[in-house]
């Protein structure tokens, strides 16, 4: 665990000790309250952030001399519970949302001090408190009285509730610890330890933790037991623990104490507590009060100052897929919050088990896993769900269609996890998971059934098997099985649960009832189906049909409207249900009725009096009459009289309403006079059923009270004489006789022949109720009664009969009565006349066999002509007419019938069936049929096509191969790939030349599209050896098209580098020509350009390439090896001084080459190269020239060049002149070895005894000489002996070395070596000065190393090495001694000032910088330290340059633009306006910038500040616009055109708040023109905004941009453009089309949003509402005419075209005279320059 500090939320309110006495969070986690010793609570959000706060109240009035000891929040974190010291417990109301009001709900007064308190989890109305004199108290909010737990005789010191919330644990002074579980009342309460010292720290997670002034962490089991000790300090470092608070999942603990919060965690391996970590807090002190956040990401700490921090507290984050970040709080609790919207939701094991595994799903739904369980949430809902599961092995598969549930399949088996609910809801085996053929409703909608409305609805839909439903209730776990004739490919069971729709291969859909257990087929094809949202309405479409079932129980009232395209999707919103049509290019929407969608789901639901309401509203009309009828129905149904009375009265039926007006009267007198319940009075009962026609009902009820005569009564008058009769006969009425007879009678006398013969018919008299059949012309019922009851007899009725049937057109019945007779052919004519062609054939096959076959075809053509086709098809084939046949089936859209029947007759026949048939199959994406087809129809050509559309290029090819010439399919490949070249389809054309291998051919066309990458890949494929040549082809094309980086990438593949170098010195990018010589080339080819590059652009503009690529010495040294050494010198004269000897050389080393010696001698000078041209001279035996330069430049190689001439002079034998030469170069030891090598003894001697006259004295010398540098002497007075015997000798050079050869540290002391150093140096300077240089140089060295660096710089300068000495001082920083020196030298003085400068600028010494001038530098220092304050302070004290300044502050304002801080755009405009606001080009693009990031404000973010700066800004771009001089239009133009965007706003705010609205408006509309500044959603929502609040004639063009706002809205939340559709906007050329889409939400509240797309709902059905744009012209002087543009000059104050009548010219501006007077009254300055200004009318 990681303890992080994040930030201090308060701090102390007043001077002193401030105690923090008091911490703790809500337990939704969204207030912290805090309270200190100034009994004052604080309220913070989930951030930290202060937001409310409240004083506490005394327990009695007078003055405040308590304190808070503890709080708590109730688990609704609504309520706020305070103890106090005054022996008072307070509950203040707080309410969950901030700003509510505050106040006291209850109180509990006590004689004792109230020292801590809890709020339990799970106990909403009871608080836990301790009292200072050891008793644990209830305070009981709904009964406001206190009761006492246990007593334990001490102090309460703490109290810590345990995790679950069914008890507690209380520590007390005396060391006891006592635990309460709840659900044990009075033995609740025990002791279970008693601690060694006072237990101040007090904790109950997985265990009690106990902690106290001893150091050391005790934690306990729940019965007392002691589990671990851990003791971390010792000595000096023990430290008292104050307080202790645990994690939510209990594994943590963070326990307080001084100057350091500790952290233990339980550890899951060893199961043993172990110190997770340790943060030392200095200046902490004490802390006082603890609270660890309830989602477990932060502990707020409070200490004994008054400062309260929060920490954050974690084991890791991580973040997931980029979107989400997860914070593991505890290994089983994770925090997951959405990035972008901040949702967050804490997923946390309740069987603590660790989490394993974390997955989030569309955004929203969150699956974890641990060992054994499974955690859903939802990121929305923030439900959150665990059950016991161990599928993470077997590879399940999470389905979150429905947003209530998610439903997992796992080895066959569905498992439905509701959210929220920890177990799972119900299980299912199936192996169809696809969500079209799952349906899952939970508590969508009421259940019909009265009784089980509030029940729960919980129904799932899945396939058993393909052709089988099953619909299981997933709370009564009944299930319901729907068999099918056909495979099911999609269903969905209605929201509330008793309707099933599928549909089935075939497209046929059907809807299936679960309470009637009822199925009915609704279409025979259907392409899209589903239901209206909330509601029983079904939405289809078949073919070209949009069919509507606005009531489902009547599955043949369908209301079908044409439509032009494909069902999308339904949407339906308050007030309007639209089905969305994609018609290609648009999408169309088309309204449903929704007074029929909303009376429907209020009939279904069986809320009748709503549905009354619903219609109450509506003008009568046939529909509505309709709607009346059903309700009346619906409510007698339900037994609600009264609303029936309504629907009667609404219909216009007096009656039926006066009818039930009755049933009223009779209900009442049933309970008031009967005392029996209306329900049960038999007349309501009876009168309702007739009212429902429901007769039967009616006469049962009757019959069973006895009414018998009342009842055949009831029928008489209904003039039912058949069912009074049958009463009568049933219950043996006496006037059953004479009823029958005067109804017969009454048959006949009203011409009733029908009812008449019925009744003969049942008395059996069969002849007369013939001919009563026959006389009321119903021949067909008599020609039944006598085939019924087998009557052969009389023949002439029978023969009347038979001609009757024949005039009436019966040819069916009449065959039949014809066949019975045995008259054969008469009843097959009749059969056939009949079309009753079922009969006629089986008739045929039994005695006319030879005209079967020509009565199957006259079936066939039967069933045609009445659009049967498909059952004519089998008849066609049974008449073996197969072209008839094959027609049908093509008709019936039986193709593969139809294909059957083709493949089974001949090829000519069948080929052009073949061509329709292929057409088909490739239309609905058979490919291999449509193949078969093309090709039996001899048309290979059109099935290559086919595939070549569809990317099938193999198949193709084989096809075309096999059916086509090589020819042909080059020809129809070229020419398919050319088409789809046109239509941009390159990769699909590449593989068709590639097909028939016109590589070629796919080359130039990638050529031609420009596709170079492309057209380069098929070269290195197909074409490997024209490889080089393309690439430079082609580097030369991109080159010629100004792509030089392109054009380099192929120089380079080709292998011509150079090419790419010449590219770019053409076009003068010398860092790319040197970048590209660099890599590809190496520092020679650099080196090259380098040249080049000097030579074109001359040496001072060249050097600044050669400095940034820092090339400078390989010039200067390729310029020298190359002869170029006026360039090389003007180089390094220029940008490099100290190669100038270099190239001096370099130049003298080419002349000696060439034997120009003389001007030799004059570059090895300037080179500082002496020697160089002695040793020249010397080659060419010039002794002459060189000892002249010697003796002139260097006079320490004088010796070398006589000893140089000495030696060519032995060589030549002339020793004489040789001894001169030795002597002169005082080297006699030479001249007397040369004698003696020459064996002249005599010479020898003479030169030794005139040269070395004592040989002793020599080898004394020496030997003296040899201790010396053998550094045996310690003393200094030993080398001065040494020393001082050779200078007497003369022997200077002898001294000189002996004095060098003392050494630091071997001489003592060290004063003593300097002064043996500078006698050296004395007898250099007097006696050898040919080393005086050197000497000086060596002594030098050596007084640096012992610290003596003055001394050694003054000894340099006096040898002439000023500039060595001046390093000196500057690299040992004595900077007084270095300005000394350089005095009078201007060279030497600025080298000491430009390194005094820079080494002031590393020390940041700013004061010093100034007063030597370089006030620039010191500003720089300020800048990188940040001081940005004392910046500004320091360019005004030393009047710093506008130039200088406005540099400063462009990058002040570049700085704030880049911060994250919120306040920062404010404080760049503050900073603008305050400082010098610089005019130039460079900071036209920072105000750009700036004016972009204001408008990116959200409204939340927009206050007075906003508009005051906005204010500021449109003056300062104002000022700027009035200072920039520069020639660039288009500067000058883009940088007014940022001044009038921030203008217009600026002025639309000045409107806004001077109640001016028209022109707040107008000033709105013209901001829609600068779509490249303020983000569209933004620009339209204001502008509608606006105009919504003009109201009147404008709410058109409200409505017109805020519907505008609103599919900008929800295309920012899909992330997709093409939501976006500007057909409306086509003609008001004014406002630029959306090119960006905004990433984020001007309103940033969903709730803001919701509002504004409701009015735009609420506009849409007003017919008052144009909901278009006026034209240009009708558009003239009103709001709409800034939506268009125009030639006129534009208002200074709105932005609006000017009309000659209205114009005002005034300070240089053009207005309308009114806006401008309007504004100007209110304001008195002038809009556009800010002076005072009055009206001009």
């Amino acid at each position: 665990m990681q303890l992080k500090f994040l930030e201090s939320i308060a701090q102390p309110s007043s001077p002193g000790l401030c105690k923090v006495t008091a911490i703790c969070w809500a337990p939704n986690g969204k207030k912290l309250a805090v309270c200190t010793a100034d009994r004052v609570v604080m309220l913070f959000d989930e951030n930290g952030v202060k937001k409310d706060k409240f004083s506490t109240k005394p327990a009695d009035k007078g003055p405040k001399n308590y304190i808070v000891r503890q709080m708590a929040f109730s688990p609704q974190s609504d309520k706020l519970a305070i103890a106090q010291s005054d022996n008072m417990v307070f509950v203040y109301k707080i309410g969950v949302d901030w700003g509510e009001k505050k106040s006291i709900c209850n109180k509990f007064q006590h004689s004792s001090s109230i020292t801590t308190l809890i709020w339990p989890v799970g106990h909403a109305n009871e608080i836990v408190y301790g009292l200072a004199e050891g008793q644990v108290k209830l305070g009981q909010m709904k009964t406001h009285r206190p009761v006492t737990l246990y007593n334990a005789d001490s102090y309460v010191l703490a109290l810590s509730s345990g995790s679950d919330g069914s008890g507690f644990v209380s520590s007390h002074v005396d060391g006891s610890i006592y635990v309460y579980y709840y659900d044990a009342g009075d033995r609740g309460a025990r002791r279970i330890a008693r601690h060694s010292c006072p237990p101040f720290a007090l904790s109950w997670g997985t265990s009690i933790i106990v902690a106290g002034n001893d150091g050391k962490i005790v934690f306990y089991d729940s019965d007392g037991s002691e589990e671990q000790t851990l003791d971390i300090s010792s000595g000096d470092e023990r430290r008292e623990y104050t307080c202790a608070v645990s994690n939510p999942t209990g594994d943590s603990v963070v326990l307080g104490s001084f100057d350091r919060l500790t952290a233990v965690t339980k550890s899951r391996e060893t199961m043993n507590w172990e110190v997770s970590g340790t943060v030392n807090v200095e200046n902490l002190y004490s802390v006082s009060a603890m609270d660890w956040k309830p989602d477990g990401d932060k502990v707020a700490v409070g200490n004994i100052c008054g400062v309260v921090d929060l920490y954050d507290v974690c084991i890791k984050r991580a973040l997931y897929k980029g979107g989400f970040e997860l914070t593991y709080v505890s290994s089983s609790q994770i925090i997951i919050r959405q990035v972008d919207s901040n949702l967050r939701i804490v997923l946390r094991s309740r069987y603590n088990r660790e989490i394993l595994k974390t997955n989030i799903y569309q955004s929203r739904f969150v699956i974890a896993h641990t060992s054994d369980t499974l955690l859903l949430g939802d990121l929305e809902t923030l439900k959150v769900s665990e059950i016991p599961w161990r599928g993470i092995e077997l590879g399940e598969k999470f389905i979150f269609d429905n947003p209530s549930a998610c439903i997992i399949h796992c080895a066959g088996e569905l498992s439905i996890i509701e959210y929220g609910i920890d177990d799972i809801l119900g299980t299912v085996r199936t192996s169809f998971i696809s969500s079209h053929v799952i349906s899952l409703r939970i508590n969508e909608r009421k259940r019909k059934v009265s009784h089980q409305a509030d029940a729960d609805n919980k129904k799932i839909a899945f396939l058993l098997d393909a052709q089988t439903v099953c619909i299981k209730d997933m709370c009564s776990q009944v299930t319901v099985q729907v068999s099918h004739d056909s495979k099911i490919d999609w269903l969905e069971l209605n929201g509330r649960g008793d309707l099933l729709l599928f549909r089935d291969k075939k497209r046929y859909l059907h809807v299936f009832n679960l309470q009637t257990q009822t199925r009915h087929q609704l279409l025979s094809f259907c392409t899209y189906v589903q239901w209206v949202p909330n509601s029983d309405v079904i939405v289809s479409q078949s073919r070209s049909n949009m069919c509507v079932w606005y009531n489902v129980g009547a599955p043949d009232q369908v209301t079908a409207i044409p439509i032009k395209g494909d069902i999308e999707d339904i949407e339906r919103t308050e007030g309007k249900t639209e089905v969305i049509v994609d018609e290609g290019i648009n999408q169309a929407l088309y309204p449903l009725d929704e007074a029929l969608i909303s009376f429907s789901t209020a009939i279904e639901d069986g809320e009748h009096f709503k549905a009354m309401e619903l219609l109450d509203k509506l003008v009568l009309s046939p529909d509505v009459e309709a709607m009346w009828r059903q309700l009346r129905s619906a409510s007698l149904s339900a037994g609600e009289v009264k609303i029936a009375q309504r629907c009667s009265a609404a219909l216009g039926d007096i009656t039926a309403s006066k009818f039930l007006g009755n049933i009223c009267d009779m209900g009442r007198y049933a309970e008031q006079d009967l005392k029996i319940n209306r329900d049960d009075y038999y007349q309501v009962r009876c009168n309702l059923a007739l009212l429902e026609k429901d007769y039967r009902a009616a006469e049962d009820i009757l019959v069973n009270q006895g009414k018998i005569d009342e009842c055949i009564e009831l029928y008489q008058k209904l003039q039912r004489h058949e069912d009074a009769i049958r009463v009568a006969q049933q219950n043996k009425h006496p006037d059953l006789h004479d009823m029958r007879r005067a109804y017969f009678q009454y048959l006949l006398d009203t011409n009733q022949y029908e009812n008449a013969a019925v009744l003969k018919a049942t008395e059996s008299d069969f002849t007369q109720a013939v001919d009563l059949f026959l006389k009321g012309g119903m021949p067909g019922k008599a020609a039944q009664v006598l085939l019924d009851h087998d009557i052969q007899q009389p023949m002439s009725l029978l023969d009347k009969v038979a001609n009757a049937l024949v005039r009436s057109g019966m040819h069916d019945i009449a065959g039949e009565f014809f066949e019975r007779q045995n008259d054969l052919p008469r009843a097959l004519e009749s059969y056939i006349r009949g079309n009753a062609f079922r009969k006629a054939v089986d008739l045929a096959r039994k005695s006319f066999p030879a005209r079967v076959v020509e009565l199957q075809e006259a079936w066939g053509d039967y069933l045609v002509s009445i659009k049967q086709i498909d059952m004519a098809i089998n008849h066609y084939i049974e008449a073996k007419v197969n072209r008839k046949a094959i027609d049908a089936a093509l008709n019936a859209r039986q193709y593969s019938r139809a294909l059957q029947l083709v493949d089974a007759i001949d090829r000519e026949t069948a080929r052009p069936f073949y061509r329709q048939l292929a057409r088909h199959y490739e239309e609905t994406r058979q490919y291999d049929l449509a193949q078969k087809c093309y090709v039996e129809g001899d048309q290979a050509q059109l099935a290559v096509e086919m595939h070549t559309k569809v990317g099938n290029w193999e198949l193709a090819h084989s096809i075309a191969k096999k059916h086509m010439r090589e020819e042909e399919v080059s020809m129809l490949y070229i020419s398919q790939a050319q088409k789809l070249e046109a239509k941009g389809r390159l990769k699909d054309a590449e593989k068709l030349y590639l097909a028939v291998k016109e590589k070629d051919l796919a080359v130039n066309m990638y050529k031609k599209h420009k596709l170079y990458d492309d057209m380069i890949r098929l070269v290195q494929e197909y074409m490997p050896e024209t490889l080089k040549e393309s690439h430079k082809f082609l580097a030369t094309t991109l080159e010629m098209e100004g792509l030089y980086k392109d054009a380099e990438h192929h120089y380079v593949e080709a292998q011509e580098w150079h090419g790419a170098v010449n590219m770019y010195r053409h076009i003068e990018q010398w860092d790319d020509a040197i970048r590209v010589a660099k890599f590809h080339g190496g520092i020679g080819a650099c080196k090259r350009v380098t040249i080049a590059l000097l030579m074109a652009v001359g040496t001072v503009e060249g050097a600044k390439y050669l400095i940034k690529h820092g090339l400078v010495e390989a010039a200067i040294d390729h310029a020298a090896e190359n002869g170029a050494y006026d360039l090389a010198l003007e180089l390094a004269t220029q940008q490099m001084p100290k190669k100038l000897p270099d190239v001096y050389l370099k130049h003298a080393l080419l002349l000696e080459d060439d034997e120009k010696f003389d001007k030799a001698e004059e570059e090895f000078l300037k080179a500082g190269k002496p020697k160089e041209a002695i040793d020249m001279y010397l080659h060419q035996h010039d002794w002459e020239n060189a000892l002249r330069v010697a003796e002139n430049f260097d006079s320490s190689s004088v010796p070398a060049v006589f000893l140089a001439h000495a030696a060519v002079c032995v060589e030549s034998k002339d020793f004489s002149k040789a001894e001169e030469l030795f002597l002169a170069a005082s080297r006699p030891d030479l001249a007397l070895s040369m004698y003696q090598d020459a064996e002249m003894l005599p010479d020898a001697i003479r030169i030794a005894q005139k040269y070395l006259p004592h040989r002793a004295a020599e080898l004394n010398a020496s030997f003296n000489t040899s201790q010396a540098r053998a550094g045996k002497a310690s003393v200094k007075t030993d080398f001065m002996v040494i020393g001082r015997s050779m200078e007497q000798s003369k022997q200077w050079a002898q001294a000189l070395e002996v004095y060098l050869s003392a050494r630091a540290g071997k001489v003592d002391p060290s004063i003593d070596v300097e002064e043996l150093w500078e006698r050296a140096v004395e007898i250099a300077r007097k006696y050898v000065t040919n080393r005086y240089v050197e000497v000086g140089v060596e002594v030098s060295r050596r007084l640096v190393d012992i610290k003596k660096e003055e001394a050694a710089a003054d000894l340099l300068f006096e040898v002439g090495r000023q500039d060595e000495a001046i390093n000196l001082c500057i690299q040992s920083r004595k900077f007084d001694k270095a300005k000394s020196l350089a005095k009078g030298n201007a060279m030497l003085k600025k080298k000491v000032d430009e390194a005094y400068q820079g080494f002031l600028i590393t020390r940041e010494d700013t004061k010093e910088l100034v007063e030597m001038g370089h006030s620039e530098d010191a500003l720089n220092v300020l800048v990188k330290r940040g001081d940005w304050d004392g910046l500004w302070s320091m360019a005004s004290k030393e009047n710093v340059s506008q130039s200088t300044l406005s540099k400063y502050v462009l990058m002040r304002v570049e700085e704030l633009l880049g911060s994250a801080n919120v306040n920062a755009l404010d404080e760049a405009v503050q900073l603008l306006n305050r400082q010098f606001a610089p005019a130039n080009e460079s900071a036209v693009s920072v105000y750009r910038q700036l004016v972009i990031k204001l408008f990116l404000r959200s409204n939340k973010k927009e206050g007075s500040e906003y508009i005051s700066t906005f204010s500021s800004l449109r003056d300062i771009l104002f000022n700027v616009a009035n200072k920039l001089r520069t020639p660039d239009k288009k500067l000058q133009g883009e940088l007014l055109h940022l001044l009038m965007a921030v203008h217009y706003q600026s002025i639309l705010f000045t409107a806004k708040r001077l109640g001016l609205k028209e022109i707040a408006a107008k000033c709105a509309i013209t901001m829609l023109k600068y779509p490249e500044f303020i983000p569209a959603d933004k620009a339209y929502y204001q502008a509608g905004n606006l105009c919504r609040e003009l109201g009147g004639s404008y709410t058109n063009l409200a409505f017109m941009l805020l519907n505008r706002y609103v599919d900008i809205a929800e295309a920012i939340d899909t992330a997709d453009p093409s939501l976006l559709d500007s057909s409306e906007f086509s003609e008001t050329d004014a406002v630029p089309p959306i090119e960006n889409l905004p990433k984020n939400h001007y309103l940033s509240d969903e709730d803001d949003r919701e509002e504004v797309r409701t009015w735009v709902l609420s506009i849409v059905t007003d017919s008052n509402v144009e909901q278009r744009f006026p034209g240009r012209e009708a558009s003239k002087n009103t709001l709409y005419d800034g939506l268009y543009n125009s030639d006129k000059s534009t208002c200074i104050v709105t932005g609006y075209p000017i009309y000659p009548a209205d114009m005002l010219e005034v300070n240089n501006s053009t207005a309308n005279r009114r806006d401008w007077n309007l504004l100007v009254s209110k304001t008195r300055v002038c809009p556009w320059t800010g002076q005072p200004q009055n009206p001009l009318y």
